[in-house]
C-alpha cells in the first residue's frame, strides 16, 4: 500500500558502535568530535527523498554522543512534502587511524525508536562514512511508512 507523502512525520535514528582491544596497551582514539554534514538521496516505495543530515559529535575515549537534525523533501512525483526532525546519537569509535564508528539515533517523538548507523572516520580528510537506514512514521505514530537505506558521506 502507497502512503501518501503528505501524511508522513520524520523520525530517524542512527547509532555506531565500535569494540576495542582490552588485553593491549593503552588506547589511542582518533578525535571524530565536530559538526558535519552531508546530502541524502533515496528511492522507496516511489518517493525521492532529497537532504541534508547535520550532526554535532562530542567523544570521550571511545564512546559519542551528540545531536543529530535533517532536513529536506520528499517527492512523489504529483506532490512535494518538506521534511526535518532532530533527536540524539550516541555511539561509539574504535581505537588507531580510519576507525569503525558505531551510532545509534533516537528522536523524541518515538522514545522506543532507535536506528543503527556503521561506518568510518577518515582520519586524514576529516570525513565520517556511515550506512543505515533513515526511516519515516505516519503522522502522529510510530509506525515506520518509508525507509531509505543510505548511505552518508558526513564532511567537517
Amino acid at each position: 500500500m502507497r502512503v501518501p507523502i503528505s501524511r508522513i512525520a520524520l523520525s530517524l535514528v542512527v547509532a555506531v558502535a565500535c569494540g576495542g582491544d582490552s588485553t593491549g596497551p593503552s588506547s589511542s582514539y582518533s578525535s571524530i568530535a565536530g559538526s558535519y554534514s552531508g546530502a541524502m538521496i533515496g528511492l522507496s516505495q516511489g518517493v525521492a527523498m532529497n537532504a541534508i543530515f547535520s550532526t554535532t559529535i562530542a567523544q570521550t575515549s571511545g564512546t559519542t554522543s551528540g545531536s543529530w537534525g535533517l532536513s529536506g523533501t520528499l517527492n512523489d512525483g504529483v506532490s512535494t512534502l518538506s521534511v526535518s526532525g532532530t533527536g540524539t546519537l550516541t555511539g561509539t569509535v574504535a581505537t588507531g587511524n580510519n576507525p569503525s564508528v558505531n551510532i545509534t539515533i533516537r528522536t523524541p517523538g518515538c522514545p522506543n525508536y532507535q536506528s543503527q548507523f556503521s561506518g568510518a572516520y577518515d582520519s586524514t580528510n576529516r570525513r565520517l562514512t556511515i550506512t543505515g537506514p533513515v526511516e519515516f512514521f505516519a503522522n502522529n505514530s510510530c509506525n515506520v511508512v518509508l525507509s531509505y537505506q543510505t548511505t552518508i558521506i558526513l564532511n567537517r
